[in-house]
């Protein structure tokens, strides 16, 4: 049985773009950790027009990043894809979180404070993640962790977003030849770009493989 921890780091990336902006609430949507170029985040900006106005102003000084585009604007939010640079990187504990079997199932921020909710496969992975943040000098504070009992999700190593996705793909007709809707459609009804909605059909589907046939050749 997994836990879901509830808890927050004192990241770095975009802190001086947060905190000249506070009203506006960051949510990551996908990381892409890099080895030969710099790695690159995607998220949404929510907040008021001015606040959201005021963020943008801001953001291409962060020294947390090299460069960045706008993917999408709607009225009360943006969506950005980001760069980071040397500085932002020490932020970013995805590769870390993988490693240990760990899933990000939310990232959100505003002002000072990113809030992280993570799908742990047990205590002594939470404990060694926690030491990396250490290592990285991101002040690591537990404020939640529960047992699940998400038995479908939990048997084939599915997040819950992952499995909606997945489940509104299939209802969609998605992984039918040819397919009854689009990337782009699935990404607008769950509210985020096509590339992360790819990101997350690519993960479940990962999941699935190394539970099931994976699991089936090791036997």
């Amino acid at each position: 049985m997994s836990f879901i921890a509830e808890y927050t780091l004192s990241n770095p990336i975009l802190l001086e773009t947060r905190q000249a902006a506070p009203g506006v609430t960051v949510e990551v949507e996908d990381e892409q950790p890099a080895l030969k170029s710099d790695s690159r985040l995607t998220l949404w900006a929510r907040g008021q027009e001015s606040e959201l106005d005021r963020f943008f102003r801001v953001l291409p000084h962060d020294p947390t990043i090299t460069d960045f585009e706008m993917l999408a604007t709607l009225t009360d939010r943006r969506l950005f894809r980001i760069s980071l640079s040397s500085t932002g990187e020490r932020g970013l504990t995805y590769t870390d979180a993988i490693e240990l079997g760990i899933t990000f199932l939310e990232i959100k921020a505003a002002g000072t404070t990113m809030e992280y909710r993570a799908q742990i496969p047990n205590r002594e992975a939470l404990s060694s993640y926690r030491e990396h943040c250490d290592e990285a000098d991101l002040s690591f504070t537990l404020h939640r962790l529960y047992r699940t009992d998400a038995e479908a999700s939990a048997k084939y190593d599915l997040t819950a977003r992952q499995r909606d996705v997945l489940s509104r793909a299939l209802e969609r007709g998605y992984f039918e030849v040819p397919r009854e809707t689009s990337a782009e459609e699935l990404a607008e009804e769950f509210e985020i770009s096509s590339q992360a909605l790819s990101a997350l059909i690519r993960r479940g589907q990962k999941a699935l493989v190394r539970s099931t046939i994976a699991n089936d050749i090791g036997t």
